[in-house]
C-alpha cells in the first residue's frame, strides 16, 4: 500500500472515530487533503496539459512528496524542460521544484533544468507587478542553485536589489494588483520560495516579514473559506468553497475555516467552466513556513462584526491610479461581508476591477451580489468584469450607496448585476422600488433611484444567475444588509417581513440630478446613519466628511499601520507582534 493510500485510510478512521475533522483542523490535515488530491489527479489536456510548468507542476510536487506515480512525475518534469515555453510562471515553479526535490533528480534532468534556468536574462520584468516578482524570485534562486553559472553573481545582485525594493514598496504603500483572487497567489508563493530556499539570512527575514504583511491583509478579509475583498483584478465573482480560485484555496490551507474546498475542474464538452487553479497550492503545502498564531486568530475570529480599512497603490513615485491610489472599506460579521473602495474621480486601468460586492456564507456554489457599470475593455462587459469611473461608491458598515453618471457615448449606458438564484430563498419586490432578499445567512435589500428590470438568466461558472439591470444612465442605488437574528420571527411575521417593514418605515433615499454638474444622493439607513454623496465631490457620514487622505495602510481591531508607516502592530488578546519595516525586524 503506498503512502497516499495509508494516509487516506488513517484519516478516514480518525474522522469516523470523531478524533479529527477530515482535512480541516490543522495545517498538516489541510496539506494532506491538497497533496492527496493532486498526487492522483491528472492535468487535463484541454487546458494546458501535463508538460506545462505553470499548471502541471503542482501535480508533480504532490506525486514526488507522496511517492505516488513518480514515473509519470519524472516524465512530466523532463518534458517541461524540453517542450514548455519559458515565462515567469515557468521559471518560478521550475526552480522551486528543483530546490525541493533536486537531490532526487536524475543527472540528465538536473542538466536540463540548469540549461533551461541559466539561459534567461532575469533583468526582464514582464508586464505586471506579479510577473516582475516571479522573474526576480526565480533569478535570485537560480543564482543560488547554480553558483558556478557565469551570470550567477550579477543576477543575484540585480534580483536581490529589485526584490528588496519591491518588498519595501509593498509593506509601506500596498500593492498595485491588490487582493486579486488569482494573482495574489504568486505574491504568497514567491515569498514562500524565498523563505524556504534563500541562502542569505537577510533575504529570508525580509521574505518572512513581507509574507506576513501580505497574510495580515489576507486574513483581515477572510470569512470561513470566503475571501471578501474589492480588488483591481478579479476574473471570477462566482466564488465559494465549492467554486474556488487559487488564492482562496491557499487561504484555506494557511488559515483553515469553512469546508474543505472543491479541487476538481469541470468541463462542458471542451469548454472549461470551473478552473479553480488549485494546482498552485501544493507549493504552499510543502513549505516549512507556518503562520503565526496571532495571524491565524485574526483570520478566524468573527465573533464580533468589524470594519477593515486598507490603502493600496499609494507610492506617489509609481502609482497605477495616479494620484488617488485605492482606499478600501470592508465590513465583515460572522456570516457575510460587504466590501468596496474609493479610487478618486478618474481611473487608471480597471478592466478587471471589482469596486464593490456583497458575499455571504451559503451551501450554494455561488453567493455574491453586485452591480456595476460594465467595462468595455476586451469583452469585459459581457463577463461583468471591470468597472469604470462612471460609478462612485461610499460605505458605512453594512450599508452601501453608489452614484452613476454614464455618458451617452458609452457602449453600456446602464448598470447591471446578477443574483445567484441558488443562494436565495426568497425575492420580494415592493411597489416602493425596494428589492428584498432572504439568502439564509443574510437579509439584504437593494433600492434604485429609477425603475429596474430583470433580463434573461445567465450562467457563470456553471451556476445560474438572474440578471438585474437599471437602464437609466444617471442613477443611484443603496444596499442594506442585516443578520436574520436581528429580525426574529414572531409566529406571524418572517425575518424578511420584519426587515422589509423596518426599511420601509425608517429609511429615506433621495436622488437629484437636476443639475448634471452636481448629481447627489442622500440615504438615511435603518440604523439612523445619514450618508451623503455628490458625484466627483465629497462624501459625508452623519455630517462629517469622509477623509480619504487620512486612510490607514491597514486598520482593524487587531492590526494597525499608516501609509508609509514604519511599524505594523498586531494585537490579539494577550498576544502582540510588531513589525519594524525600516530595521526589518520583528519585535
Amino acid at each position: 500500500m503506498n503512502i497516499s493510500c495509508k494516509l487516506r485510510k488513517l484519516l478516514t478512521i480518525l474522522c469516523l472515530a470523531g478524533l479529527v475533522s477530515a482535512y480541516g483542523d490543522t495545517f498538516d490535515e489541510r496539506k494532506a487533503y491538497i497533496l492527496d488530491f493532486y498526487s492522483h489527479a491528472t492535468p487535463n489536456a484541454r487546458y494546458w496539459g501535463d508538460a506545462d510548468v505553470k499548471t502541471a507542476m503542482g501535480y508533480v510536487l504532490a506525486r514526488l512528496e507522496l511517492n505516488q506515480d513518480t514515473d509519470r512525475a519524472w516524465d512530466m518534469l523532463r518534458r517541461m524542460q524540453e517542450e514548455d515555453d519559458f515565462d515567469m510562471f515557468d521559471c518560478h515553479g521550475n526552480i522551486d521544484a528543483y530546490f525541493r526535490f533536486g537531490d532526487r533528480y536524475p543527472e540528465e534532468l538536473k542538466d536540463l533544468v540548469r540549461q533551461r534556468m541559466t539561459q534567461f536574462d532575469y533583468t526582464q520584468n514582464g508586464s505586471t507587478e506579479n510577473h516582475k516578482l516571479m522573474f526576480k524570485t526565480a533569478g535570485y534562486l537560480t543564482a543560488v542553485a547554480f553558483p558556478d553559472w557565469a551570470q550567477a553573481s550579477a543576477t543575484r545582485e540585480h534580483c536581490r536589489a529589485t526584490l528588496y525594493h519591491m518588498m519595501d514598496n509593498m509593506v509601506r504603500y500596498g500593492l498595485k494588483e491588490f487582493d486579486s483572487s488569482t494573482y495574489g497567489t504568486f505574491y504568497i508563493t514567491c515569498m514562500l520560495s524565498l523563505y524556504d530556499h534563500a541562502d542569505e539570512p537577510e533575504m529570508r527575514t525580509r521574505a518572512q516579514m513581507t509574507l506576513e504583511w501580505l497574510l495580515v491583509n489576507f486574513a483581515s478579509e477572510w470569512l470561513d473559506g470566503y475571501f471578501i475583498a474589492s480588488t483591481l483584478r478579479e476574473y471570477e465573482f462566482a466564488v465559494s468553497p465549492k467554486l474556488e480560485t487559487s488564492y482562496s484555496i491557499i487561504g484555506w490551507l494557511l488559515f483553515g475555516g469553512g469546508p474543505r474546498p472543491a479541487l476538481e475542474q469541470h468541463f462542458d464538452g471542451k469548454e472549461i467552466i470551473v478552473n479553480n487553479e488549485g494546482f498552485f497550492a501544493p507549493l504552499a503545502a510543502l513549505t516549512s513556513y507556518r503562520v503565526p498564531d496571532i495571524i491565524g486568530h485574526i483570520a478566524r475570529d468573527r465573533a464580533q462584526a468589524y470594519v477593515n480599512y486598507e490603502s493600496h497603490d499609494m507610492n506617489p513615485a509609481s502609482q497605477l491610479n495616479y494620484p488617488w491610489g485605492f482606499r478600501k472599506y470592508t465590513y465583515i460579521n460572522r456570516s457575510y461581508g460587504l466590501t468596496s473602495h474609493w479610487d478618486g474621480t478618474s481611473l487608471g486601468w480597471s478592466a478587471q476591477m471589482r469596486r464593490w460586492k456583497l458575499t455571504w456564507k451559503s451551501d450554494a456554489p455561488a453567493s455574491t451580489f453586485f452591480m456595476t457599470h460594465p467595462c468595455y475593455y476586451m469583452g469585459s462587459g459581457e463577463r461583468l468584469m471591470g468597472a469604470t469611473s462612471r460609478e462612485q461608491v461610499m460605505q458605512h458598515e453594512g450599508t452601501l450607496m453608489a452614484l452613476y453618471k454614464i455618458e451617452s457615448r458609452e457602449p453600456y449606458p446602464y448598470i447591471e448585476g446578477v443574483v445567484p438564484v441558488e443562494a436565495i430563498r426568497e425575492i420580494r419586490e415592493d411597489p416602493s422600488g425596494w428589492l428584498f432578499f432572504d439568502a439564509g445567512s443574510i437579509l439584504f435589500a437593494v433600492r434604485f433611484a429609477h425603475p429596474y428590470e430583470w433580463l434573461a438568466d445567465r450562467v457563470f461558472r456553471g451556476v445560474p444567475h438572474r440578471t438585474l439591470r437599471c437602464p437609466q444612465p444617471h442613477t443611484a442605488l443603496v444596499v442594506e444588509t442585516a443578520l436574520p437574528e436581528e429580525y426574529p420571527a414572531d409566529g406571524t411575521h418572517s425575518p424578511l417581513d420584519l426587515f422589509a417593514a423596518d426599511l420601509l418605515q425608517h429609511t429615506a433615499f433621495i436622488y437629484d440630478d437636476t443639475d448634471v454638474d452636481y448629481t447627489w444622493a442622500t440615504y438615511t439607513t435603518r440604523k439612523g446613519n445619514k450618508l451623503e454623496m455628490t458625484f466627483n465631490r465629497e462624501r459625508r457620514i452623519n455630517g462629517q466628511p469622509v477623509d480619504y487622505e487620512a486612510w490607514p495602510l491597514i486598520a482593524n481591531p487587531w492590526a494597525e499601520q499608516s501609509v508609509d508607516g514604519r511599524f505594523l502592530t498586531l494585537v490579539y488578546g494577550d498576544e502582540a507582534r510588531v513589525y519594524d519595516f525600516r530595521e526589518w525586524i520583528i519585535r
